[in-house]
């Protein structure tokens, strides 16, 4: 089996899998990422807060008034923070230790209760809003990631390009009337005029994928074939046959 007819193999089984993934998640109804300590908007029973251990509630206590002494950076002051909990009363930490340590008792037994009280709805809620909340930070991980590795920037179209050109005439207009009223000048606009957006607005995208291109080669002699599409990396090992 050549290379292409694995990759393509490959993909298209990930992409079966993905579908799947979609349809079992789309399955439960839709909400949106909550707050496991609160009380959402599904009805669901407030959930029990987990015991703060010692040390932060040491921290907790002691940091505004370290702050204000010393007038510190946060880094430096959870350094002085941590020197001072070394040397704080040792009968006072076993019975903060011993006090935390029941307190983790009981919230394991309200934990216990509290998922055995959800009907299967409700936990599917909660299954989707831990999926959506996974999903939105790999997005913004993978964001920052192609950021940081120098990514070219998909360029304007020729209609943003004419709505960011006309903005500074327009800055005291409300954003939603603004919207309505470049629309209708893009819609209305000569033809001639319209082509030299239009002209620029091609010209980069060529610019663009000219980049994204040599990106792609640059990342595939890498190694990270995850960050570049299907069509780069047939493209390239067809290159090299």
């Amino acid at each position: 089996m050549s290379f292409k007819q694995f990759f393509t193999s490959n993909c298209r089984l990930i992409k079966t899998n993905q579908l799947f993934i979609n349809r079992c998640s789309n399955s439960v109804l839709e909400i949106h990422i909550i707050g496991y300590a609160k009380k959402t908007v599904f009805n669901l029973p407030l959930k029990p807060k987990r015991p703060t251990p010692p040390f932060f509630q040491f921290i907790h206590e002691k940091k505004s008034e370290v702050i204000g002494e010393h007038n510190l950076r946060t880094k430096d002051t959870f350094r002085i923070l941590s020197e001072m909990w070394k040397l704080f009363d040792v009968n006072t930490k076993e019975k903060m230790t011993e006090a935390y340590g029941k307190e983790l008792v009981k919230y394991k037994e309200n934990m216990k209760n509290y998922k055995e009280s959800l009907t299967d709805e409700q936990k599917n809620e909660l299954f989707r809003a831990k999926y959506e909340a996974l999903e939105q930070k790999t997005k913004r991980k993978l964001k920052k990631e192609l950021k940081e590795l120098g990514k070219p920037r998909k360029p304007p179209t020729a209609y943003i390009l004419f709505a960011t050109e006309h903005l500074k005439y327009n800055r005291d207009e409300p954003v939603n009337k603004y919207m309505v009223t470049i629309a209708k000048k893009w819609k209305e606009l000569d033809s001639d005029k319209k082509n030299k957006y239009l002209e620029e607005a091609s010209d980069e995208i060529d610019k663009y994928n000219d980049a994204l291109i040599k990106w792609e080669k640059d990342m595939i002699q890498a190694g990270r074939l995850d960050l570049v599409r299907n069509s780069s990396i047939i493209n390239s090992s067809t290159d090299k046959n």
